[in-house]
């Protein structure tokens, strides 16, 4: 087993460069290292750290990328030094699509793949018709408030994946964003079982924004004369489950992490429907995926490298001409459609599917971590949000029992609030919809955005933590 552990320099370093430099020094790792809860896995000092390696590995793993098309057509060709928070979304959603189409804790092979694995990464694609691109996700962010190249906080970024996933009707996954340190398990539920009001696909036709779109290589319905029908609409229709991810911005403390709640989230990483945190420093984020008692292990996003599109990537797809006419009455429904959530957003075009004529193995290494890396818990910043899976109403059931009985309790006070039911006190919930909703409530500001402003009155229960070095965070090479 490698114990071997370098010590990493300053994260300024790092983002400069394409690959992660090492300084000389080394030093060993403590047999308290042991267990490591990484996503819902156990990792036991017999498994070793090469186990803990090869799991970080698996991971997908999104950087900066350098060159891709100008966003919005005249805006940046580079998120260096500004998207950090962006790629650590994308490396949640890359998680959540995995255990959504392949299965929890999957295991990368780097001289296998299948067609679905290159689907969800493509997914992902330094180009504006990639679903979760740097593109989208930037352009989404206007909605939140955020300009193309500024940089996002832990709830802005929960928000905009909120918004983009109801494009995404091949894995019809459902978001709830708690809002206000609460989590209300009747407000999940809805957002669980409460289809989107429209089909997204039309409303995206509808709008111009693109020719057609589907990423369950399905296609809106056409009348004989060649226009898009309509869809049913199912504002207020129910469904049994749709595959639901909890997301929760917390600011657990002012300045720096409050120690109290260090045993909340050593047993939030236990949690099987446990799908990481994003967070960090003040502008410098990071996906952490697993805890070893004080120590958090992460995915850093703050390495260069050249644009991948489908193009570089040897993908060949087969392509399909649509040219859609909008009819009187389509235009009316457009003319309804609220379309602040759609500002700018890029033409999306289908991913490649199974029945293509051409299906190429694409290089997917630089996509893969092969290192290790950790900080210490005192070192990050306050502000984060915790992100949860649940594929089935069973695993929602379960992980509100464990919250209840194990992870809330294990700190004092809890990390947040769970209820059963909406305080009469709070607003009506209203779940996300994609078309005429819009959050105008600012939650919280996130800690490192330029514009933050510390409430006064905010409780903080222990401050005397010291604050960490900045260069401390260690690299454990493979």
């Amino acid at each position: 087993m490698n114990s071997e552990v370098k010590q990493g320099v300053g994260m300024v370093e790092t983002s400069l460069t394409s690959e992660p430099p090492f300084c000389d020094s080394f030093e060993r790792i403590s047999i308290d290292t042991f267990p490591i809860s990484a996503l819902g896995r156990i990792i036991n000092k017999e498994d070793g750290l090469e186990a803990m390696k090869k799991y970080m590995t698996s991971r997908l793993w999104f950087t900066y990328r350098r060159d891709f098309s100008p966003i919005g057509g005249t805006g940046p060709s580079t998120d260096q030094g500004w998207g950090c928070m962006l790629r650590c979304a994308q490396m949640l959603l890359g998680e959540v699509l995995l255990r959504r189409h392949i299965g929890r804790h999957f295991e990368w092979d780097i001289e296998k793949t299948s067609e679905v694995y290159d689907k969800i990464l493509q997914m992902f694609f330094d180009e504006k018709d990639a679903l979760y691109s740097i593109h989208q996700i930037a352009q989404m962010g206007v909605t939140e408030g955020k300009k193309v190249s500024e940089w996002f906080g832990p709830n802005t970024a929960a928000q905009v994946i909120k918004k983009l996933t109801i494009f995404d009707d091949w894995s019809n996954i459902a978001v709830h964003v708690a809002l206000d340190n609460i989590l209300v398990k009747e407000d999940a539920l809805t957002m669980a079982t409460t289809y989107p009001s429209d089909n997204a696909s039309y409303i995206f036709a509808v709008h111009n924004f693109l020719k057609y779109f589907t990423l369950n290589l399905t296609f809106p319905n056409f009348a004989e004369n060649g226009q898009i029908e309509k869809p049913r609409p199912s504002s207020g229709c129910t469904t049994d489950w749709r595959p639901l991810l909890v997301m929760i911005p917390l600011r657990l403390g002012l300045t720096s992490i409050n120690p109290c709640y260090l045993p909340a989230i050593q047993k939030f990483f236990e949690l099987p429907q446990c799908v990481g945190i994003i967070g960090g420093k003040p502008n410098l984020a990071h996906y952490f995926v697993g805890i070893a008692g004080t120590k958090l292990f992460y995915l850093d996003p703050h390495h260069c490298r050249a644009k991948t599109t489908k193009r570089d990537a040897g993908v060949t797809t087969n392509t399909m001409i649509s040219s859609i006419t909008t009819t009187d009455a389509q235009l009316d429904i457009q003319n309804q459609i609220d379309d602040s959530d759609f500002h700018k957003l890029e033409d999306l075009e289908p991913l490649p599917s199974q029945t293509s004529d051409v299906y190429t193995k694409m290089d997917d290494s630089t996509y893969h971590c092969q290192m290790m890396q950790w900080m210490e818990y005192e070192s990050i910043d306050p502000s984060l949000a915790l992100a949860l899976f649940c594929e089935t109403r069973q695993d929602f059931d379960t992980l509100c029992e464990e919250l209840q009985k194990t992870t809330l309790p294990s700190s004092v006070p809890p990390m947040f609030e769970f209820l059963e039911k909406r305080p009469r006190y709070l607003p009506r919930f209203e779940p996300y919809t994609g078309v005429s909703m819009k959050i105008e409530m600012k939650e919280f500001d996130d800690i490192g955005a330029a514009n933050v402003k510390i409430d006064d009155d905010f409780e903080v229960l222990d401050v005397s933590v010291d604050e960490a070095a900045e260069g401390d965070t260690k690299l454990i090479s493979q």
